[in-house]
């Protein structure tokens, strides 16, 4: 009976030190950003994920052009909460306009700043911006969420 005790206790401390480890190693902070569902959306085109890189769709579906830059975002979720990915990413800041009732496709690769994702749920996010008048403007943020299902090496 003892003996027991000790294995179940020495299996619970082995167990805190793993989960301690991962947490520190993951230490990833919770997002503060919240996404808009409205007429403009953020999705994956079909058969182009990889671990490294995807084709983005970014759909106007309102009757305002929206602008939008080359930057981005990868978040991770865990237990329900989204957190942010470690990772340095640099972009280039030219604004693009795209007019209502329109689509475009934008290619991304994150290898060199997020590295190749590990199996598991992520969304990407955009900011977005809509002229109001008098060069003031509201920005929202629009995400796709996807899942890794492979590592793939």
């Amino acid at each position: 009976m003892k003996k027991s005790i000790k294995i179940i206790l020495l299996a619970g401390i082995i167990l805190g030190i793993i989960i301690y480890c991962v947490l520190k190693n993951n230490n990833h902070t919770i997002s503060d950003i919240k996404t808009t569902e409205n007429d403009v959306s953020l999705s994956i085109k079909e058969n182009t994920l990889t671990t490294s890189s995807a084709t983005l769709i970014l759909k106007n579906n309102s009757n305002t052009e929206i602008q939008y830059g080359n930057s981005y975002e990868i978040e991770i979720k865990h237990n329900k909460k989204w957190y942010k990915l470690d990772g340095e990413m640099y972009f280039t800041l030219p604004l693009f306009f795209l007019e209502p009732n329109k689509t475009v496709e934008l290619e991304v690769n994150w290898e060199y700043g997020y590295k190749k994702l590990k199996k598991g749920t992520y969304r990407i996010i955009k900011e977005i911006k809509i002229e109001k008048g008098n060069n003031t403007f509201d920005s929202f943020y629009v995400a796709a969420e996807f899942t890794i299902q492979l590592e793939i090496i």
